[in-house]
This record gives structure tokens, C-alpha cells and sequence, in this order.
């Protein structure tokens, strides 16, 4: 008798669909994988065992057997399952991942006595999937933040910084490495939460860079950018009008 348990997905608990075996042997639902691996098109982490992989085979392939076994021996509970995913898929199109790109340049100043290292924090966006920038009209997604606010050790002078307008970097001389609280806001005609995230100073080398995966309400966005966009035509038909009289 085939066991239901050694057909379960450890992330949703219900019977796999469209299960994916990463190179560890774990196996999982795809939509759980893309949903909480944490990957930036280079590496990613089993959310089990965290053993590291490079990303370099393309997309997450299905396990077609064990896809054939579940279908078989659990319809009710596919069925139900596949339903469930199919929703949240559906509520899921609302919202759009971006990449946050950050870090730090850094320099040693050997002629400094003491602030020795000189240093630039700075933060960009870019899309995950480059197919979600036709629906918003190939918008550049920095023209999206309204400020960004650096707040550094309080031994700095002052220690919380908004940048208002792109690049968002802070360039600063200091002795040590420490954390530093980063919060990005939008502009508020596209009603998104603020994102909020660290950075540890690195001053080795060049410096770091970082990424982290964040989601946008897309449909915001959308209908700002229409509403833009009806703006503009109406704007262009009264220029019409008036040259016409």
C-alpha cells in the first residue's frame, strides 16, 4: 500500500503537484519552491537540508513520476490541492517580484590617521522576470521610490540620512563596520508598502554587493501608470482642439 506521507510536500502538507526533486532528494511542490527558495538566478538554497546549488540547469523540472503516482492514488486530495494553488495564483497576479540590489563600495585612505575607510552604501531595483515589464510599459523601477533613508551608527553626524532623488548611495568616511537600517519608500500615488531591510558594512576589497527578492503590488502600479497615461492623451486631444479653433 503506497503511503500518503511519503507524498506530501514538508512545506504545503498536501499531496504534491507538479512536484519538483532538487539534487539533494528533497521534493516539493513547484509553487512551494518558487514561493520560499530564496534564489537570485545564480544560487539557491533547499528549504530542508540548505544545501546550496547553482543555478544553472534552467527551470525546475517535474518529477513525472511521482506526479503520475499522486494523480493516481490521491485524486480527491490533487484535485482539492491543484484548486487551492489555482487561487492563490489568481491573487498572486496582483503582485510583482522585484530584486533589490544593494551593498557597499569601499577604499582604504592610508593617509587618514583615524576615519581610514572611505565608503559608499547605495541601493537599486530591478525586475526578477523582465517579462513583467511590458505590462508596465517598460518602467524604469527607481522612478518608483520617492526616498530612501540611510540610518547609520550614532557616532555619525547626523546618523539618519534621506536621499529624495536618484542615485540613492551615501558616501561617508569612518574607523569601523556596522549595520545600517535601510527603508525604502514609494511615491504615494502608487499606494506600496515600504520595504525595509539591513546592510552590514564590508570593508574588504572592493566592498559587497547583496540581493533580496521583494514583492510590489503590480496592479497599483498599473493603474496609476493608465491613469498617466488617459491624462496625457485627453491633454493631447484639447492641444488639438484649441489649434483647430
Amino acid at each position: 500500500m503506497i503511503s500518503k506521507d511519503n507524498y506530501t510536500c514538508p512545506i504545503c502538507l498536501g499531496v504534491f503537484v507538479d512536484p519538483c526533486k532538487l539534487q539533494c532528494n528533497h521534493t516539493f511542490c513547484l509553487s512551494c519552491l518558487l514561493e520560499l527558495v530564496d534564489f537570485n538566478f545564480i544560487r539557491y538554497k533547499c528549504p530542508m537540508c540548505r544545501i546550496e546549488f547553482l543555478n544553472d540547469k534552467g527551470p525546475f523540472k517535474i518529477d513525472e513520476e511521482i506526479s503520475h503516482i499522486v494523480q493516481t492514488c490521491f485524486k480527491e486530495e490533487f484535485q482539492k490541492r491543484k484548486e487551492e494553488i489555482k487561487l492563490k495564483q489568481e491573487v498572486d497576479q496582483k503582485e510583482m517580484k522585484i530584486k533589490i540590489n544593494y551593498g557597499n563600495t569601499y577604499r582604504y585612505i592610508e593617509e587618514e590617521k583615524t576615519n581610514k575607510h572611505l565608503w559608499t552604501v547605495y541601493v537599486t531595483l530591478d525586475y526578477v522576470n523582465q517579462l513583467d515589464q511590458t505590462p508596465l510599459n517598460s518602467l524604469i523601477l527607481i522612478e518608483l521610490v520617492e526616498k530612501v533613508k540611510f540610518t547609520l551608527d550614532e557616532t555619525f553626524y547626523p546618523d539618519v540620512i534621506v536621499v529624495k532623488s536618484p542615485p540613492f548611495q551615501l558616501t561617508r568616511k569612518g574607523w569601523d563596520v556596522f549595520s545600517i537600517p535601510i527603508e525604502i519608500t514609494f511615491k504615494p500615488q502608487y499606494k506600496l508598502d515600504p520595504i525595509k531591510f539591513e546592510h552590514h558594512l564590508v570593508f574588504e576589497q572592493d566592498g559587497i554587493k547583496k540581493c533580496q527578492i521583494s514583492k510590489i503590488n503590480a496592479e497599483n502600479i498599473k493603474k496609476q501608470l493608465d491613469a498617466q497615461k488617459s491624462d496625457q492623451n485627453q491633454k493631447i486631444v484639447q492641444t488639438k482642439q484649441i489649434w483647430k479653433v
